[in-house]
């Protein structure tokens, strides 16, 4: 090949080189400088370089340090360090001193101890504790959360006129710090928030300290929930968060192209030497979705956190029992009548013991599979099953009987027989991991295979078997529910999926209700269907035209005929005329009362109610939705006596719209003995709407005594008279939805009765309930929560549930100043029973399944696992 060169021969091309063969010219001062240029550059890096290396040394080699000299030198300068930081420390603490009131910034429960961040989860309602101390004198105030925009301004109610903060009182010993716990409500919407902490004097209201600039919150995922590791050795549970069913592998073929893996919980590992850093609220754990549970002595926990603890498990929450060391601590405490097990003394667990559990969890796997081998014998406990509790179905039958389980409620409780973080078993990767997902944590299987830019272990990727798409919704993270909160109609509404800009570029993930499962929700199918039922009620209530004629033909006979005959009787006729205008009076006084009015002034009170219950639980979930109307401006506010209660405004409905010149009103929720929230204002001819949740107890639990799959003796020991009472049963047969039941009508408190369901149709007792509107005419409409309620699809296979209804407002708050009309009704939805819970089922296939060892760009097992397993 040849080619040209402006001012030169013919080149032949040499091995690709192009040399000139017509004449070599002497060198160019260009090329001179060039190279000189080149020279320079050459001799500088190298005497840089000399100089980095003299610097490394800290010019050791002039001082020619013996060993000896050079460690006393280093501990000189660490000394000087330590004294500086050390002084450091005493001068800002000088300084705090100095300052009338310490308030650190608030932490959200539950948390980590050393990593101390405000997570937080938007819809849901959490628990801060902040450390607060007086420098100066004994103190006594109200400090008050609130929760502020990126500008510092109230967060307000999502479409409604109100912001919201809470209030709490608190007493400072002079010198003694003190936690200071309090609720606040997280906003469903916005980027981002802070938390805004004041103390005020009580008696005059004066601000005398807190962080007038908020503490930022960290939001978490609609998907993402708690897993809290209570251990009195918690350091042994960091494995958890290398598990892929708490971070699920993505590969890169998600949205963006991003290799950013699914991190469906924070797995908090506190210390609990000192305090357990959970709610005392038991409407504030939403955010927990499983705890283990591993050497913690019980009565660490006060009267209100055990009592949580329980209510959390009734309603969802799932709890796991490391059994060898923790066991004989539960013996009589508060969760003994719920273990699946009681201790049976020690026991050694050989590799015979551990076949089953070996067999079952690597039988799906298509390829390799890495069984599970004892290093040695391991140290174990027999377990003494409890009444109902059989090792031979659920997850005691897949696994030899080395973990069982029992429900509680919607909840269930797992009991090893081994340690959880047995070394052998954490070696057992993947199948351990398989096994936790699917077995310990009860999720669903799933599906692996390899992103299309690669086949190694780094390439995984993981999707729930049978339902694509939904590794980001949260209902397939976390078992707890509540009927007010989590029915909804759309079945994404708990999903992220993928949206994207107006101008399509950045695509991310989000879901309709940011909160997902458990969130404070004023738009789901459940608070809908009260606001429909609200609207239709609320207001005054005009009296019939039959009580007008009745009010006008009895004033007619008192003021003539009557009063004509009594002073005729007296002889005095002429008094009829002075008697008639006091007649007068007093008829109308007493058409004013019976028709419930005062001149000039109305109130009116409506509340529509959900009463949830669990099975044998002798303590219910109340949600109230309370429209108030006035017709003059009017500031309301309820108090209840459950002090945890938690109440806030309830939207009329998504067309709300601020007015020209209308400024937001701040209500407050104050707890102490009783919860109160202060400053619902009501203008003139309105409705307004609030909502509140409590737990309330029960005379006793309703419940279904079966006698058969669809037969048993329905008793009612609460202190309600249930009517228009329906008992239904869920019974799926051929991958269809099928209803059974039975329609009881009423059952007084304390009483039974036996019933027998058969197969419903679409109906769902229309005809029952319709009759019995009728008889009752002047009752409240519950119709669109009776068909929530009744339907199967808001239903679990196997579930037995009650649906009936109270015709009164239920007790526990008081509404000021009260209302000359006052009605109320609430839906009773008791979850009566489950079917024993199935084998557990593994994943379809396993990571050794999908990647390919033997390519040269793939990562092996113990690259992925570690050498030791997960």
């Amino acid at each position: 090949m040849a080619a040209e060169y402006p001012g030169a021969g013919v080149c032949h091309a040499v091995d690709s080189f192009a040399i000139p063969t017509a004449e070599i010219r002497p060198p160019t001062l260009r090329l001179m400088l060039t190279s000189f240029t080149r020279s320079f550059v050459r001799s500088l890096l190298c005497l840089m370089v000399i100089c980095m290396l003299i610097g490394a040394t800290g010019c050791g080699g002039c001082r020619n340090e013996t060993p000896q000299q050079r460690q006393a030198r280093l501990d000189k300068e660490a000394a000087e360090k330590k004294k500086k930081e050390e002084e450091e420390r005493k001068r800002k603490e000088e300084e705090k001193k100095k300052q009338a009131f310490i308030v650190e910034p608030p932490v959200t429960k539950p948390s980590d101890t050393e990593n101390q961040r405000s997570l937080a989860k938007r819809g849901h309602w959490m628990t801060v504790t902040q450390l607060m101390k007086s420098n100066k004198d004994d103190w006594g105030g109200d400090t008050t959360l609130q929760v502020t925009d990126s500008q510092g301004n109230p967060v307000p109610i999502e479409l409604t006129a109100f912001t919201l903060s809470s209030t709490r009182p608190v007493a400072l010993a002079k010198g003694r710090p003190r936690q200071v716990e309090n609720v606040f409500l997280v906003p469903s919407t916005g980027k981002s928030a802070s938390v805004r902490c004041t103390l005020r004097e009580r008696n005059y209201g004066a601000v005398v300290g807190g962080l007038p600039l908020g503490a930022p919150l960290r939001m978490m995922e609609s998907y993402q929930y708690f897993f809290v590791v209570l251990a009195k050795e918690r350091n042994r549970y960091t494995f958890l968060k290398t598990l892929n069913g708490v971070t699920v592998p993505q590969s890169s073929d998600d949205v963006n192209f991003s290799n950013t893996d699914i991190n469906h919980y924070q797995v908090l590992l506190p210390d609990i030497s000192k305090q357990v850093p959970l709610p005392d609220n038991p409407l504030c754990w939403s955010t927990i979705a499983y705890i283990l549970w591993d050497e913690v002595d019980p009565d660490q926990l006060d009267r209100q956190r055990r009592e949580a603890l329980i209510d959390w498990l009734h309603w969802g929450g799932q709890l796991v029992v490391n059994g060898p060391d923790s066991l004989k601590l539960l013996e009589g405490s508060f969760l003994a009548p719920y273990l699946p097990a009681t201790d049976g003394g020690a026991e050694v667990i050989t590799q015979d013991d551990i076949e089953a559990l070996n067999t079952y969890w690597t039988s799906k796997s298509r390829s390799k599979t890495k069984p599970l081998k004892l290093t040695r014998d391991w140290s174990g406990i027999k377990l003494n099953m409890a009444e109902g509790v059989s090792t031979d179905e659920g997850l005691a039958a897949a696994t030899g009987g080395l973990f069982v389980e029992r429900q509680v409620g919607r909840g269930r409780i797992v009991l090893s027989r081994i340690q959880i973080a047995q070394r052998d078993l954490l070696s057992w990767s993947p199948h351990y991991d398989d096994f936790f997902n699917a077995g310990v944590m009860r999720r669903l299987p799933r599906t692996w295979r390899t992103s299309s830019f690669g086949n190694s272990f780094s390439d995984l990727h993981a999707e729930w078997a049978g339902v694509p798409d939904r590794m980001r919704d949260a209902q397939y993270v976390t078992n707890y529910r509540l009927f007010s909160r989590d029915v909804h109609d759309d079945p994404e509404a708990t999903n992220q999926v993928i949206v994207s800009n107006d101008d399509a570029i950045d695509l991310k993930y989000e879901a309709p209700i940011p909160g997902g499962i458990g969130s404070w929700n004023d738009f789901n199918a459940t608070s809908s269907a009260a606001r429909e039922s609200l609207r239709k009620a609320a207001g005054v209530r005009v009296p019939p035209a039959s009580f007008v004629v009745n009010c006008l033909a009895v004033y007619l006979v008192v003021l003539v005929p009557l009063n004509w005959l009594f002073f005729k009787a007296l002889g005095k006729v002429e008094y009829a005329w002075i008697a008639a205008p006091i007649i007068a009076l007093i008829g109308t006084a007493v058409v004013v009362k019976q028709a419930q009015l005062d001149i000039g002034f109305v109130r009116a009170q409506t509340e529509i109610a959900l009463l949830e219950v669990q099975g044998e639980y002798p303590r219910a979930h109340l949600s109230r939705y309370t429209a108030l109307y006035t017709s003059l401006s009017t500031s309301y506010d309820a108090e209840f006596e459950d002090p945890n209660a938690l109440a806030a405004p309830f939207p009329r409905g998504k067309d709300f719209r601020m007015l020209i010149g209308q400024s937001r009103s701040e209500m407050e929720l104050a707890q102490n003995k009783t919860s109160t929230l202060h400053g619902m204002q009501v203008s003139s001819a309105t409705t307004d709407m609030l909502h509140s949740e409590q737990m309330i107890a029960l005379d006793g639990p309703i419940l279904f005594e079966r006698k058969s799959e669809n037969s048993g003796n329905l008793v009612n020991q609460s202190q309600f008279k249930l009517q228009s009472v329906a008992i239904v049963r869920r019974s799926d047969k051929d991958g269809e939805r099928r209803l059974l039941g039975s329609w009881v009508g009423s059952l007084d408190p304390k009483r039974s009765m036996t019933v027998s369901m058969v197969p419903l149709d679409e109906n769902r007792f229309d005809s029952e309930r319709k009759q019995e509107n009728e008889q009752h005419a002047d009752r409240l409409d519950l119709e669109p929560m009776f068909a929530l309620a009744l339907d199967s699809l808001h239903m679990e296979d196997g579930e037995v549930r009650l649906v009936a209804r109270v015709d009164e407002v239920l007790p526990g708050v008081a509404v000021t100043p009260s209302a000359a009309q006052v009605r109320g009704a609430a839906l009773v939805v008791a979850h009566l029973g489950n079917d024993a819970l199935p084998l557990p089922v593994p994943d379809e296939n396993s990571p050794l399944d999908v990647v390919d060892s033997s390519a040269p760009s793939s990562n092996s097992i113990d690259d992925y696992f570690g050498p030791d397993g997960l």
